[in-house]
């Protein structure tokens, strides 16, 4: 199995992105599985820093399994989406059904991520 895959039973998973210009910076996220890829989404949408940040380059997830290096693609896919909003909702749903309200919304909806490894060359 992928490490990717892995990644989405985690609870959360710390994201490590080196900005251009800017000094490095850490986000905690909300990470899910459908099938056999990890997802995230970016709660402010599209614009959010670390979303426009690791949509250009790659990027860690930190985790309690390690260190993961992953580029991200973002996912247009309706069913697809709808099932991700299932698994943040079966995840997520019991314990914070506040903030997963916020999490399958349509702007961060839209700012989903497929994880994707990076094979070390």
């Amino acid at each position: 199995m992928e490490p990717a895959v892995h990644l989405g039973h985690q609870t959360q998973v710390t994201l490590y992105v080196e900005g251009t210009g800017e000094r490095t910076r850490t986000f905690e996220l909300w990470i899910v599985r459908v099938d056999d890829h990890a997802y995230l989404r970016a709660l402010s949408g599209i614009d959010s820093w670390w979303y426009q940040q690791v949509t250009m380059t790659t990027a860690q997830l930190w985790c309690a399994e390690g260190i993961v290096r992953a580029r991200f693609e973002p996912v247009e896919e309706t069913a697809l989406l709808d099932r991700i909003d299932t698994a943040y909702e079966d995840k997520y749903g019991l314990g914070w059904p506040g903030p997963v309200g916020f999490i399958i919304a349509p702007e961060a909806r839209g700012a989903t991520l497929r994880v994707v490894r990076e094979h070390k060359a």
